[in-house]
């Protein structure tokens, strides 16, 4: 191999696997929210999980949080309404402005995922040693870094907990 093969071959290997992880972990996602405990959809769950990081927060900001559409947001926050998990209020600041929030009980479902998120990656990563995982976590979090710099995001990292 060529000097320049060699790091292109890894960097396809990675890929493939990094394909690989989305795939399996959308898969585990969502064997987690559909749990009878917990019953929600990705979707919801996403945006359940954008409020509880912001708090209160407009629609605007809070589709641009969970690049959904304007229209399927309302229908998901309109479903999340109905169930009781979310309300919209308006703002403190300023009266005219809407903003959506969680209820107490959209609080627990938040935390019923978080705690079920954190079950599942203690069993999968059970095998690991500390040193092991401490290189693991800086790892992964310079390739988040990278995959915010090729998307174009300036924010500082979000935790989104799924």
């Amino acid at each position: 191999m060529t000097e320049r093969a060699a790091p292109m071959a890894r960097v396809e290997q990675i890929d493939r696997i990094f394909r690989e992880l989305t795939w399996h972990g959308q898969k585990h996602a969502i064997q987690t929210l559909t749990r009878p405990e917990i019953g929600l959809t990705m979707p919801q769950m996403i945006t359940l999980l954008a409020i509880h990081d912001r708090g209160s927060c407009r629609m605007g900001t809070l589709a641009e949080a969970t690049q959904q559409s304007g229209g399927t947001l309302t229908g998901i926050v309109d479903r999340l309404i109905d169930d009781g998990l979310v309300e919209r209020v308006r703002s403190a600041n300023d009266r005219r402005v809407i903003e959506v929030t969680l209820t107490n009980e959209g609080r627990a479902r938040v935390e019923g995922v978080l705690a079920a998120r954190l079950e599942d990656m203690t069993r999968i990563l059970a095998n690991f040693s500390d040193y092991e995982l401490e290189h693991f976590e800086a790892l992964l979090s310079r390739f988040l870094h990278g995959l915010r710099g090729t998307a174009g995001d300036d924010e500082p990292a979000r935790e989104m907990g799924a």
